[in-house]
């Protein structure tokens, strides 16, 4: 039996030699080695304390994310994911030129340590000191309010400021913290969550990777849960239509008197709260008065309007975009004359032509000069005059100078005579409005 098995003995060694061969050159075929990479494979920083422990912060510059080189068969490497490593930079290896040596498993334990190349091979950081600051929180509203409200306060409930750490580079060019709040459809006070965002010192935001360096803390020094925080908006409502009044000072020349006072606007738009709104009493009454001392001649002055709304002291300001400027114009004229403002309803319209269209301008108002012919103060009123105007000539299309009659009672007479300028246009028919419609 022995001899049988030692029988031809090199023969059957070489013939297993040759299977193996064969066999290697089988598996060659169908499972060769490969090589693969597996990008943004992410690192982990362990021992971070060795460096907060010394209030200094380590900021990643280059290898926060890792391209890994597997060499391997193909059974095994087409399966792998970047889930199947870890990559970690332990902070104890920081060298002197602050780089982290980087070390990669796999779960896969056909791969070995030695069949791993990673790239960048080290992670490089930045060690700086850790710094803190307090920071003023600006809430900036978004959307509007139904009508007839408008934001009046907002508060932020956790205070009005925050204090933020991080690297000093990062927190040194910090430039604003703003509260973002949507207060669209709002008709009620109410509270609304708002998420901090961070600018720079030339009002860009911060970026995601920016954001996540930093610590954002209530004024007591607790995290704030997602940088948001809650705040507190109170409605105010508009009031329309409020009277402009102007409060005159001193006495005109000698031989002159004020004939009116008007302001542009006539009235203006208030937003505050209720009980302030009231207490205005209809008017709004501008805070510096007209001096008309010695005047002679008529006065033309412009006025803040905020100016007066802060005097005093009242939840009160204007309307979002308004405009606070008010004209004022003091009418200054000779004791013997006078300006009168007559409506144009109070016109008396003769001969006005049927199928036209007008269109007069002024719209609104007339201007009626006025002389007492013994030289004596005017003592007659808007009711005193009448005025009249025939429309006979408008009856054809065109642009028209209308004299306006106007009648005094006596002892007075015009300084100047009061024209209207009408346009005059067919009127539409019916057929020809339906027409222009169905064109258009």
């Amino acid at each position: 039996m022995k001899r049988k098995l030692t029988r031809n003995i090199g023969l059957k060694i070489l013939s297993l030699l040759v299977a193996y061969l064969i066999w290697l050159l089988v598996i060659s075929i169908d499972d060769p080695i490969i090589s693969e990479v597996i990008r943004d494979v992410p690192v982990q920083i362990l021992n971070v304390d060795s460096v907060t422990a010394i209030d200094r912060t380590v900021s990643v510059l280059e290898g926060d994310t890792v391209s890994i080189r597997v060499k391997e068969r193909r059974s095994v490497v087409e399966n792998l994911t970047r889930d199947d490593f870890t990559v970690v930079a332990d902070l104890e290896n920081l060298n002197a030129m602050d780089a982290v040596p980087l070390y990669a498993t796999c779960t896969n334990t056909s791969v070995t340590w030695d069949e791993i190349d990673i790239y960048p091979s080290s992670m490089k950081v930045q060690i700086e000191l850790n710094k803190q600051s307090e920071f003023n929180i600006t809430v900036r509203t978004e959307g509007s309010p139904e009508n007839p409200y408008e934001v009046g306060t907002t508060e932020v409930v956790e205070g009005p400021t925050v204090l933020i750490a991080g690297p000093e580079s990062v927190v040194d060019i910090i430039g604003q913290v703003v509260a973002e709040v949507n207060v669209n459809g709002m008709s009620e006070d109410g509270r609304k969550t708002a998420s901090l965002t961070v600018y720079d010192k030339n009002g860009t935001a911060f970026t995601e990777t920016q954001m996540g360096r930093l610590q954002i803390k209530d004024s007591s020094g607790v995290l704030l849960d997602g940088n948001e925080v809650n705040v507190k908006i109170t409605l105010w409502e508009t009031m329309a239509d409020i009277p402009v009044e102007v409060e005159l000072e001193g006495t005109p020349a000698e031989g002159y008197q004020v004939s009116s006072v008007s302001t542009v606007p006539v009235t203006v738009n208030l937003v505050g709260t209720q009980e302030a709104l009231a207490r205005l009493n209809g008017k709004i009454v501008l805070k510096d008065p007209i001096s008309v001392e010695g005047a002679s001649e008529s006065i033309t002055v412009t006025a803040n309007l905020e100016e007066t709304l802060e005097s005093l002291e009242e939840d009160l300001r204007m309307p979002e975009e308004s405009d606070p400027t008010v004209t004022i114009t003091v009418l200054i004229e000779k004791t013997a004359d006078r300006t009168f403002t007559i409506p144009l309803s109070n016109i008396e319209i003769l001969n006005r032509p049927e199928n036209m269209t007008l269109t007069v301008s002024p719209s609104d108002m007339i201007s009626v000069s006025v002389h007492s012919t013994d030289n004596t103060t005017v003592d007659i009123t808007e009711s005193d005059i009448q005025a009249t105007a025939d429309f006979s000539p408008c009856a054809e299309p065109g642009n028209y100078e209308i004299p306006v009659e106007i009648t005094l009672p006596e002892g007075y007479e015009l300084t100047s005579e009061v024209v209207l300028v009408v346009t005059s246009a067919e009127q539409e028919t019916t057929a020809e409005s339906a027409a222009a419609a169905s064109e258009g």
